[in-house]
């Protein structure tokens, strides 16, 4: 009887090791599509922000030039207007068939086309955004973008209504997000000197839906004003909440204001480190 006992203790034993075992593996599983899903966003925001930085970019230029086209360097800016008027105009950002380096180190290929209403500065001014085999980094851009000034808030910073319709990444891998999006940009340094880009900072508010890469759904949601230099790469502070397949949150910090690849993604009581690329 002593010898059954002891194998039946032992065979509880074993199961509940391997059921244990089995139960960490699955949650292990669990926390990695989470933070792939978690990077995923991260990476989706990263693009879509160097658009917008590329066509503050491209703006600022034709605002110092009187709205010349420049065509001595890579991207090539063209600028279109019909029946000779000022505006509205057509800006064309092309970066050509093969990839070129941008600023901030990134390979770029394809079109940006813009079509304004009036300079960026101007209440009410209107900004229409497509793209034309546009690549960032073998990241394909589909999507049309809108930007419309929507004038001074009480800080007296202009603010501008930014929206994304359609917007799909295709990843290297074949893989594709989706995403559909509603921001609040409120200039916050740079509007002094509109012809200088560099000194440019930006305060996103506002949240996403949409498709991750794993196919996962996502609700995006910014919590602290996320804070976008256009002398970084990459945002530099605020939080976003990630709420996947309506289940599981997420919470994205980009940091304390430095100009670093660092962002953190934190699950309950787990917290990740990510480095931004």
């Amino acid at each position: 009887m002593k010898t059954k006992i002891l194998l039946i203790t032992a065979l509880l034993i074993s199961f509940f090791a391997f059921y244990s075992c089995e139960k960490t593996e699955d949650t292990q599983a669990e926390n990695q599509e989470l933070i792939d899903s978690g990077e995923s966003d991260i990476i989706e925001d990263v693009l879509w922000n160097a658009i917008d930085s590329d066509i503050d970019y491209a703006g600022n230029i034709l605002e110092s030039n009187g709205y010349k086209s420049v065509t001595d360097t890579c991207p090539l800016i063209i600028v279109e207007h019909p029946d000779s008027v000022f505006f509205p105009r057509t800006i064309t950002i092309d970066y050509g068939d093969s990839y070129c380096e941008t600023y901030h180190g990134a390979l770029k290929k394809g079109k940006i086309v813009i079509e304004i209403t009036a300079p960026i500065q101007y209440p009410g001014s209107f900004r229409s955004i497509s793209f034309e085999e546009f690549y960032i980094n073998e990241h394909k851009i589909e999507g049309a973008k809108t930007l419309i000034n929507k004038g001074f808030n009480d800080a007296e910073n202009l603010n501008f209504e930014a929206t994304l319709t359609g917007g799909k990444i295709t990843f290297p891998d074949g893989r594709a997000s989706t995403r559909e999006s509603i921001h609040n940009r409120e200039w916050t340094k740079g509007i002094e000197n509109p012809t200088y880009w560099w000194d440019n900072e930006w305060l996103l508010t506002g949240g996403s839906t949409g498709t991750h890469r794993d196919g996962k759904t996502y609700v995006n949601t910014i919590t602290e004003p996320i804070l976008v230099k256009a002398m970084c790469h990459f945002a530099v502070s605020g939080t976003m909440e990630l709420l996947i397949q309506n289940q599981f949150l997420l919470v994205l910090d980009f940091g304390d204001g430095e100009c670093d690849r660092i962002a953190t993604l934190t699950f309950g009581d787990l917290v990740w480190e990510i480095e931004l690329d």
